[in-house]
């Protein structure tokens, strides 16, 4: 089965973080940041490109640009790129410093706030692999992912108001609590395009709703 999506992991914690996901599940390929392998990437199938950074310096930010510029030359897609995760919101300075490295690696930079590296890659990648409660048009995920600055959550209740779009990936809801959750997101973001995706995937110990606002 051709994969969805490829996962570079960068640094200890995010490859540790990576090696929990469930890579059968997700059709999805997790690789280190290695570039002899990066280089070595199977054209076409780079659906989904999530880089998982373990800083958000310029180094960092520098290797993540290099690896999404050899994947998307051998066929890869969008790329979501996604920095430590952090305990609350960032500030207005810090998400204007994410939407500058959104401009310059021009992938879509993505903050989770207690949230971690794989509920990022299971928010937009398990609505791609896995048909579920909620359907959702693949176009609609990968229309998302382009430059600019989003926050990862796992509570509706933290959307931020200010969200152009909202993707909403409820895992294992009735359908009652998908209405709600959608109806929640109506309520703080009134002016966002939302995204809903209930797939159904085996139980863990992830997060049962996650919630990306992008800007």
């Amino acid at each position: 089965m051709q994969p969805v999506a490829t996962v570079v992991a960068f640094g200890a914690r995010p490859v540790k973080d990576a090696a929990s996901l469930d890579k059968t599940a997700l059709a999805c390929d997790v690789i280190e940041a290695d570039f002899h392998r990066i280089k070595r990437a199977e054209a076409g199938s780079l659906l989904l490109l999530l880089l998982l950074c373990d800083a958000s310096d310029d180094p960092a930010l520098a290797a993540a640009t290099k690896a999404a510029r050899i994947l998307r030359a051998r066929g890869g897609g969008e790329a979501l790129l996604v920095l430590p995760p952090r305990p609350a919101n960032p500030g207005p300075q810090a998400t204007e410093r994410m939407k500058r490295a959104a401009a310059l690696t021009s992938a879509c930079v993505l903050q989770p706030v207690g949230a971690s590296w794989t509920d990022a890659v299971r928010c937009f990648v398990e609505p791609l692999a896995v048909f579920g409660l909620v359907g959702v048009d693949p176009r609609d995920i990968h229309a998302l992912v382009r430059p600019r600055a989003a926050l990862l959550h796992s509570s509706v209740e933290q959307v931020l108001p200010q969200a152009r779009d909202v993707l909403v990936t409820c895992r294992l809801r009735p359908l009652r609590e998908v209405e709600e959750a959608a109806r929640k997101v109506a309520e703080l973001a009134p002016h966002a395009r939302l995204i809903l995706a209930g797939p159904e995937v085996a139980p863990d110990d992830g997060p049962r709703t996650l919630v990306a606002s992008l800007l």
